[in-house]
């Protein structure tokens, strides 16, 4: 079933549901108003009753039926009993007199009984005789007998159906029109979600990234189309860094892996002498290392805030301490820490290597028997040294993938150490800086904006 026309089917059960509680609360209000009149018109007609005065010695033994008997009283002066009127006395002993000149004998009940007696003032009740239903009330009439009067229903009841049915095929008339008027009503709300539908098959294919979807309203559908329009920016963005990482990729690995072909065809001609054949070797394990670095780091690159590594809340500080006394281990520089403890949340591995790289951008820079800082406090990560510093016109770019300077060509490296510095803080909402330092040498790190971790306690 479409959206279209599940609304419509709501619309029209929402309607159905509201015509219907007001149809019986309607039909309940007039029923029960027309036995109010009908109970008042009988308690008018009682006292006018009364004055009948029957004979008292002309009794009938009776307990409810149609059909009268002869002798009974028949006097009528106030003109109380009618066509749709009955009236009788009832005596204790269960006998009755009738009233007027017709012949119907009301029934008697327990209920009755107990009026005469004086258990009870009346009793107001519908009684059904000979197939007519009547309202019927019984009243005391000191000192020992009780007036029935009852009123034929057959009008009321007709009254009653006939509102009944109309009742009903309004309600079908207005359960079929709301139909309709949802029908009309969900095409024209559902118009936009179909636009949006549009454009989302639009999406898938070839190209479609870059297509976005026209933003003309300000309600939820404005806000959908919205969102959706910024869900396909991120993915073009993506797609195309993923192209520029390919190419750029594959441009990296083309160099070692042509280097590597050539010496291991000379190898294999066997005619490299054997004084340049150990030199070869070495370098053909060199460019192994090399190329293997190159392609971790290209790994670690393309899985930054994509792996499975859960986030944990750890002390930056343990990390940072880790990541000095691995570097400690294989540089001759001096490396100072002074770090504060600091707890936050954070992908440890992830966060363990672009510490690790910023070290070994420092090291690398740094001159053999030079110092380097780390500095951790609340504002963020800085690791300094004093080697030459960065160029001015290479400052854009030190965080772009495969971007090596023109000082940095002669030293080993892939240019993605400070990349992968730079996608690890904005997985984590920090913000990669790189900066000269006063007296030389550079300094890079990153600042906590958007998620400033609290200090341990």
């Amino acid at each position: 079933m479409t959206l279209r026309a599940r609304l419509a089917l709501f619309v029209a059960l929402a309607v159905g549901l509201a015509v219907a509680t007001v149809a019986v609360a309607a039909y309940r209000s007039t029923s029960d108003e027309t036995m109010a009149q009908i109970d008042r018109f009988l308690r008018v007609r009682a006292p006018l009753a009364a004055l009948a005065d029957p004979p008292p010695i002309t009794h009938q033994p009776g307990t409810g039926g149609g059909g009268g008997g002869g002798g009974l009283g028949r006097r009528d002066p106030a003109g109380v009993v009618g066509e749709d009127v009955a009236a009788q006395v009832l005596y204790a002993d269960g006998s009755v007199s009738l009233l007027g000149t017709g012949d119907l004998v009301l029934p008697v009940s327990a209920a009755d009984l107990a009026v005469v007696s004086g258990a009870s003032p009346e009793v107001v009740r519908t009684v059904t005789i000979d197939g007519t239903d009547y309202r019927m009330l019984t009243r005391r009439l000191p000192p020992l007998a009780a007036l029935q009067v009852a009123r034929d229903l057959t009008e009321a009841q007709s009254i009653l159906g006939a509102l009944r049915n109309r009742l009903l095929l309004l309600g079908l008339a207005g359960v079929l029109l709301a139909g309709v008027a949802g029908w009309l009503l969900a095409g024209r709300a559902v118009r936009p979600v179909r636009d949006l539908t549009a454009a989302a098959e639009a999406v898938s294919v070839p190209g479609g990234l870059d297509m976005p979807i026209p933003v003309k309203r300000s309600d939820e559908i404005g806000r959908l189309a919205a969102a959706f329009n910024a869900m396909l920016a991120r993915l073009e963005a993506s797609r195309v860094s993923q192209q520029r990482l390919i190419t750029d990729a594959s441009h990296e690995l083309r160099t070692p892996l042509t280097s590597l072909r050539t010496n291991i065809e000379l190898l294999a001609r066997g005619t490299v002498p054997d004084s340049e054949r150990e030199a070869m070797l070495a370098d053909l394990t060199a460019e192994v290392i090399e190329l293997g670095a190159l392609v971790t780091e290209l790994v670690d690159l393309a899985t930054v805030g994509r792996d499975e590594e859960a986030p944990v809340e750890v002390d930056l500080a343990m990390i940072v301490a880790d990541a000095v006394a691995r570097a400690t281990r294989r540089a001759t520089q001096t490396i100072d820490v002074a770090a504060t403890s600091l707890a936050t949340v954070v992908r440890p591995a992830a966060v363990t290597r672009a510490v690790s790289n910023l070290l070994d951008n420092a090291i690398k820079w740094s001159p053999p028997d030079g110092k380097i800082t780390v500095t951790l406090d609340t504002t963020g990560l800085a690791v300094a040294d004093r080697g030459p510093g960065i160029a001015a016109a290479d400052l854009p770019f030190v965080f772009q993938r495969f971007f090596r300077s023109t000082a940095a060509r002669s030293l080993p490296g892939s240019g993605l150490g400070l990349a992968i510095v730079a996608a690890v803080a904005e997985d984590h909402g920090w913000s990669p800086f790189a900066r000269n330092r006063a007296g030389g040498g550079a300094e890079v790190g990153f600042h906590f904006t958007g998620g400033t971790p609290a200090p341990s306690r």
